[in-house]
């Protein structure tokens, strides 16, 4: 069942009545809100397919297609949270719950990519980089197939799979080493390079990847504001695309 117009002024009176920051949101009509949530929605998920026009541009095709299967991912991703806003009941959509993990294979594993097209050092191949990564799509992939998820009411609008357990806690830890290597070998990288493009590209990277781990960081916190992780995983793609372009305009 969509959800209903009625439900959305419940959520609406309850927030203006509390202290919650999103109660500046819902201050927005039902229709209006359901309205400007899809439209980000649908800027992400555009995002997604200018970020995979750039994975094509990457090889060898196994690592090229590999790319693209984690852009399907993260449109995934932007499918179900449009489906879990809009239905009253999660039970219809309960099934695509996984999808809502999408972004953590998604995001990681081209932002590495990236970086690699960036630098082109001579000792790195597309199978090592894989293999360095393999114990992060591991712990990923494990989180995203067996975790435990349970529906929770979205302050708001629809509802939204939140992991329970110990499964946050894990993913967190996987995330904050995964940053914190990145941002370690990205900066070693930057210093040496002497090509101000590349610089700016891997720049945007590390800032890209702060934002999210600052998102994940007021989560864990229980902050609650609009929609957790979709600006930043708006600003991760853009800096995919831009790295990868880059890359490419700058080998060229």
């Amino acid at each position: 069942m969509w959800l209903e117009w009625p439900l959305l002024q419940k959520r609406h009176d309850l927030f203006l009545n509390g202290t919650s920051a999103i109660g500046v949101i819902m201050l927005l009509p039902g229709q209006v809100l359901v309205g400007w949530y899809l439209f980000l929605l649908g800027l992400a998920a555009g995002l997604t397919l200018l970020a995979m026009t750039a994975y094509l541009t990457v090889s060898p095709p196994w690592l090229r297609w590999l790319l693209v299967l984690t852009g399907v991912l993260v449109m995934g991703r932007y499918c179900t949270m449009a489906l879990f806003a809009l239905y009253q009941d999660p039970q219809p959509v309960w099934g695509l719950r996984r999808y809502w993990l999408g972004t953590s294979v998604g995001l990681t594993l081209p932002t590495v990519v990236a970086l690699d097209q960036l630098v082109r050092h001579p000792a790195m191949t597309p199978r090592k980089l894989l293999t360095w990564f393999a114990p992060f799509l591991a712990a990923y992939l494990l989180i995203l197939l067996f975790g435990a998820f349970q529906p929770t009411f979205d302050p708001v609008i629809g509802w939204r799979p939140v992991l329970t357990g110990p499964w946050p806690w894990i993913l967190a830890g996987v995330q904050t080493v995964f940053v914190g290597i990145f941002l370690w070998l990205s900066s070693l990288v930057l210093r040496r390079l002497p090509f101000p493009k590349v610089r700016l590209a891997i720049a945007v990277l590390m800032a890209s990847q702060v934002y999210l781990a600052l998102d994940g960081y007021l989560i864990l916190l229980h902050v609650q504001y609009f929609r957790p992780f979709l600006f930043s995983e708006m600003t991760a793609l853009a800096a995919i695309w831009f790295a990868l372009q880059t890359a490419r305009t700058s080998s060229g």
